[in-house]
């Protein structure tokens, strides 16, 4: 598929937006603290979008929908821990990294317990953040790929190098402004994709809610012999059960909201203690909706593709293609010219990564 031009229009609108506030908030880079953490005055809600921002990324966009699309809504539940781990985070773990005027989590690991664990926790950082925007990148080659015929590997060059060209120019700055049109730009396009799903399908949002319900698509289940199996609750650590799921998130999120430097940079940008932890919470409560709005839309692109079945959508749910594929092939082929180039936009916005790192 070659991009039509209302939506080549769309696409460069926003990564020229990009590129200009990389370049506009390069000039405020007149010094360390300004590069890092911005002069350290953000209010609350400026780095609480960051912070959303942050948690979503193309896992979002692209395998959130894939999941909910094949199976059901078991990814979604070990998110429904962040709102603990981010008020755990926000009281016990945040004063350690605004005291003393700190840039990363490391200064305070060497002022703790030296520098050979400070260099030792930038190194597991950096080998784990080379994994994450492996794993990014990747998913959203899918999608650049099917809209465009160019190659994965030609898709994932040219994503990571624009998406490193601004971040390293702008800054902190430019990082978390971007972040906030990011989160904007994301929920427009999922939203296109699901006002085309409502509006295609003949008894709407409600035939979607029907179909899902009665074939289990809305419950916490796994995937088994081809058959949706609900989880069990029992406590247990050598099975996938619900309680254990929570625990994994409970962990998971405090890890991040108290050892990520992607997080920590954050806090250190805010221009308070108060402001920090209304960020946190602001993104705890704009994250959860979100990751529940895509995956309904993969919920809704199950009941879509069951009205109008095709093969390729056949072939996801046989595990003949990738689930992630789902939406990249929705896009490509039902959504009207000029919205494909605002989600291609959504997508390059979920490959925003921090790069303004320092150990």
């Amino acid at each position: 598929m070659s991009l039509s031009f209302p939506d080549l229009f769309a696409l460069i609108v926003y990564l020229s937006i990009v590129m200009a506030i990389g370049l506009y908030f390069s000039r405020k880079n007149t010094s360390t603290e300004e590069y890092f953490v911005g002069g350290r005055s953000f209010s609350g809600w400026v780095i609480g979008l960051s912070l959303v921002g942050t948690s979503i990324s193309s896992i979002t966009f692209l395998a959130y929908p894939g999941d909910a699309f094949k199976t059901a809504w078991l990814r979604y539940l070990p998110n429904l821990m962040l709102p603990i781990a981010i008020f755990i985070a926000a009281y016990v773990f945040l004063p350690f990294f605004r005291r003393g005027n700190t840039i990363t989590a490391y200064e305070y690991l060497e002022h703790r317990f030296g520098p050979s664990i400070r260099v030792y926790a930038a190194l597991i950082f950096i080998i784990g953040q080379l994994v994450r925007i492996s794993l990014i990148l990747y998913l959203l080659s899918l999608l650049i790929h099917e809209l465009t015929g160019l190659s994965p590997e030609m898709s994932i060059i040219l994503a990571g190098v624009f998406v490193a060209v601004y971040t390293i120019v702008g800054g902190i700055d430019a990082v978390i402004w971007t972040d906030v049109l990011q989160t904007i730009v994301l929920m427009i396009g999922g939203l296109f994709c699901l006002g085309v799903i409502i509006s295609s399908l003949p008894g709407g949002l409600e035939q979607i809610i029907t179909i899902a319900s009665e074939q289990g698509k809305l419950g916490f289940s796994e995937l088994r012999d081809g058959q949706l199996v609900p989880i069990e609750w029992s406590f247990s650590l050598q099975d996938k059960t619900g309680s254990m799921l929570l625990l994994v998130g409970l962990t998971g999120w405090l890890t991040e909201y108290s050892a990520n430097q992607n997080t920590v940079q954050r806090f250190c940008a805010s221009k308070s203690d108060a402001e920090a932890r209304k960020a946190m919470f602001v993104c705890a409560f704009t994250s959860l909706p979100i990751w529940a709005f895509y995956m309904f839309l993969g919920t809704a692109l199950y009941v879509f593709f069951q009205v109008f079945p095709t093969e390729t959508a056949s072939q996801i749910l046989n595990g003949e293609q990738k689930a992630e594929q789902i939406l990249p092939y929705f896009i490509n082929h039902y959504l009207p010219s000029g919205v494909a180039g605002i989600v291609i936009a959504a997508a390059l916005a979920a490959a925003n990564v921090i790069t303004g790192f320092q150990y």
